[in-house]
Parts: C-alpha cells; sequence; structure tokens
C-alpha cells in the first residue's frame, strides 16, 4: 500500500516539490526557498488553523493532485501535513521524511493523520496513506530527550513483536537493524488491517493512559507511552489477563528507564475522551495478548488508583 525505502535524504531531489517542515529543522539541515512552508515546532503544529494555512498555501502554489508534498520533520510535521494532503482537493501524495525515532519507527508509516482539538489529541483525522523514505543520519542530531522518547514507542514494539526484541538485544543491537525490525511489523501490521478494524488495534497500546498522562503534564509523546505501558501492564496483571511476573518485569523495564509520572482521579478523568472508547467504557490494550479491554471509569478508579 505504501512504499518505505531507507535511503539518504538528498534534498535537490525535491527541488520542485513543496516542502513542510518547521523552522528548528530547516535551521539544523538547510531547508529554505520558495517552496518551503514552516509549520510551529511540536503539537502546536496540529489545529486547523494550521492545516487552513497549509491549504490556503497550497493553493496559492497551484497544487495539483497529482503533485507530491514532502514532510520533514517528526511525528506533529506528519499528522498535521498527512492531514492537510488528505482533504486538500480530496487528496495529494505525500512523501513522509520522519527525522524522529518515533517517526521513523512509528508514526510515518501506515497512513493515520491527526490533529488536535479542544485539548483532546489526535481528536480529528484521516486516514491518507503515502511512502517513507527513512534516513537514520537525521538521528544523529537527535536531542537526547528526543531520543528517550523514541524509546517509549520501541518499548511497544518489543513487547508485540519478537523479532524486534532479537534486533533490539538487551540494547546491544544495531539502531538501524531495530528500526527495520520495527517499520516491517507496523507495515505487516497496517498492510493487513489499513483501517483499524482488527490486528491493527494492538498498536495503541500505552496509549489510553499514555495521552492522558502527555496531556496532563505536557511530557514527550514517547516518554508517556512508556508510563502508558507501564500502567496498562499493571492494569493486565490486576486483571489476570497477564502473569504477575510478565507485568513484573517489563514494568521494571519502564521504571528503570522513565521517571513514573503518578495518576490521579483528574488524570484518568482525560481518558474519557479517548477516541478508541464504546459503549460508555474506557478501551485499552492490554497484554500479553493485546485484545481490547473496555472497563467503566468506576473499575479503572478502583484498579490503578488503589495498590
Amino acid at each position: 500500500m505504501s512504499n518505505i525505502t531507507f535511503e539518504k535524504f538528498v534534498l535537490s531531489k525535491y527541488a520542485n516539490c513543496p516542502i513542510v517542515t518547521d523552522s528548528k529543522i530547516a535551521s539544523l539541515y538547510n531547508i529554505s526557498g520558495d517552496n518551503v512552508y514552516l509549520l510551529p515546532q511540536g503539537e502546536q503544529a496540529k489545529s486547523f488553523e494550521h492545516v487552513q494555512a497549509l491549504c490556503s498555501w497550497f493553493l496559492s502554489r497551484g497544487l495539483a493532485p497529482n503533485d507530491k508534498v514532502v514532510a520533514v520533520g517528526g511525528g506533529s510535521i506528519g499528522d498535521t501535513v498527512g492531514f492537510a494532503t488528505s482533504i486538500y482537493k480530496r487528496g495529494v501524495d505525500i512523501l513522509h521524511v520522519p527525522t524522529t525515532l518515533i517517526a521513523q519507527i512509528d508514526s510515518s508509516i501506515g497512513g493515520k493523520t491527526a490533529i488536535d482539538l479542544d485539548g483532546v489529541k489526535n481528536a480529528v483525522g484521516t486516514y491518507h496513506f503515502g511512502d517513507t523514505l527513512i534516513d537514520v543520519d537525521f538521528l544523529t542530531t537527535l536531542p537526547e530527550q528526543q531520543l528517550l522518547s523514541g524509546q517509549g514507542e520501541l518499548l511497544k514494539y518489543r513487547m508485540l513483536c519478537q523479532y524486534v526484541e532479537a534486533a533490539y538485544n538487551d540494547g546491544k543491537g544495531s539502531l538501524t537493524d531495530v528500526i527495520k525490525a520495527c517499520v516491517h511489523y507496523k507495515q505487516y501490521v497496517c498492510d493487513t488491517d489499513p483501517f483499524c478494524r482488527d490486528i491493527r488495534s494492538m498498536l495503541n497500546f500505552g496509549h489510553t493512559v499514555g495521552h492522558a498522562l502527555e496531556l496532563s503534564y505536557g511530557i514527550p509523546h514517547g516518554v508517556a507511552v512508556a508510563n502508558g505501558i507501564y500502567y496498562e501492564t499493571m492494569l493486565a496483571a490486576k486483571l489476570d489477563i497477564c502473569s504477575h511476573e510478565y507485568a513484573s518485569k517489563w514494568m521494571s523495564v519502564v521504571s528503570g528507564k522513565f521517571h513514573i509520572y503518578p495518576l490521579n482521579e483528574q488524570i484518568l478523568s482525560v481518558m474519557t475522551n479517548d477516541k478508541k472508547n464504546m459503549y460508555g467504557k474506557v478501551c485499552f490494550v492490554l497484554p500479553e495478548v493485546f485484545n481490547e479491554v473496555h472497563l467503566t471509569m468506576d473499575e479503572v478508579k478502583e484498579l490503578l488508583l488503589n495498590d
């Protein structure tokens, strides 16, 4: 459905394409010119206001349905540009060039686009499948905090896929091999279930609690997902969905690498707006089998706020 390549990103190849990035990336990699549009950094880009402005820029350039837009950046750039290209003239092609570990192993693959609305993360979105070019050299300029954030999504893939865990090899594996293992696994899952009606829901593991923590504490997405993995694994053990030995192992892995942020009723209440929820219940994807489990908010509070 989408073409994913591992190669060097050569800016001159895209001189005739609209390129969308942010000011930091543009400065780091000397991306400039009349064909370059700058979005705000991070989650601030993901709004209707910025999507409208971007679509107006497409229109001013005479962008046609057979043209291709190049999105260079992390997950927020990919989400925003993906959404804009999905609705502009009912869809124009996009090439994702992810510059962060999270984007390379996760968000640039699978066609999900999203913007935030009224404080709810990814409340509005579409499916818009595009190609991805992965240049691992981008990671050499990535700040330590963003590399750590990427480890949160990587933890998810380590738990989901034995081949990723084997490539990781207790942290001794090649980062390129680990990224490739994640990419191949996600591409397989998304090709099998492109619209998240079956096995693709597994990829939401860690994200129900994670998104609530991200919005409440303002922490990086991957750090929030790692915390979500911690609490959702705890939840699975309390429900006897996974063994306590399994839970203890992975909770120790998370707490050994990440600060664990405390939960309270106000943070849990944020989960009521999660887009996965159904029947008035909160949806979780829980290990070890990573099936969906729906719980009332009272059940969630009882399980997560009491030892």
